[in-house]
């Protein structure tokens, strides 16, 4: 089964779904409506919810490279960005380092997987980017803040440091105080968009950042993550409603 590419655009955001399954049966379900709705441009996995892995303690990755190659089968058009986010960075589980490696390598090792998570302060980090590339799978790096929004300055940096580290995709998510928060996260998204070789995805979490997962494509962010049932993340929007302010946004600038 060939891999589907993620292709990442500002001028036309990808809406990326969430597939937050806990066992088998929801993760057939959870991938059937995604293949469904076709404002799905992408789906990410969340390995760290899904329990016949977790509940191992995340040792052994057959479970989870067993469940992709399902996934992969139930969306066959969508391209999949594999996700094991952990605690430290707002996930659901924790492994060991040394089985993060292994997680991030086997799932790469598939070939099913448009591009795999790593979060970009994680201890194994570097070496979770060299195992994904050897088997020509593009990485996202992330980071998440949800004490606050750092300074701009801090933010461009956070990127960068993604993009020198080899990531493919560099993504930052941060948590609004203030208005002014908000307007911080897209002041940086704009001035890093300006520099960056390699596509951003950047986001304010909750109520407050509604704004940036809509409107976030003006300012350089060439992603949005939306629902199709359960959310994974503060804020997130339905896919079709979102789907229908993109149109708004983006379609009425190229006219």
């Amino acid at each position: 089964m060939p891999r589907q590419q993620l292709h990442l655009d500002p001028s036309s955001p990808t809406i990326i779904v969430p597939i937050t399954a806990r066992d088998a049966t929801e993760l057939d379900q959870s991938a059937v409506a995604a293949a469904a709705a076709l404002d799905a441009g992408a789906v990410e996995w969340r390995v760290d919810l899904y329990q016949p892995f977790t509940a191992g303690g995340g040792t052994d990755p057959a479970p989870a490279v067993s469940a992709l190659e399902r996934v992969a089968e139930l969306v066959p058009d969508i391209p999949i960005l594999a996700t094991f986010r952990t605690t430290a960075e707002g996930g659901s589980a924790d492994i060991p380092p040394e089985s993060y490696l292994a997680l991030i390598d086997a799932l790469a090792a598939t070939g099913l997987a448009a591009a795999v998570d790593v979060e970009y302060r994680h201890p194994v980090a570097e070496r979770a980017i060299a195992a994904a590339h050897t088997h020509g799978t593009s990485v996202v790096a992330s980071n998440h803040d949800f004490d606050g929004t750092p300074a701009v300055e801090e933010i461009m940096v956070r990127l960068e440091a993604m993009e020198s580290a080899g990531a493919d995709v560099a993504k930052i998510a941060v948590m609004p105080r203030s208005a002014a928060d908000v307007v911080t996260l897209l002041d940086a998204t704009e001035r890093r968009h300006r520099l960056s070789r390699v596509p951003l995805i950047t986001m304010s979490m909750g109520a407050l950042g509604a704004v940036t997962r809509i409107g976030g494509g003006v300012f350089g962010s060439a992603a949005t993550f939306a629902t199709v049932g359960a959310a994974s993340a503060p804020g997130q929007l339905p896919a079709s409603d979102v789907r229908g302010v993109l149109d708004l946004l983006h379609h009425g600038a190229h006219e």
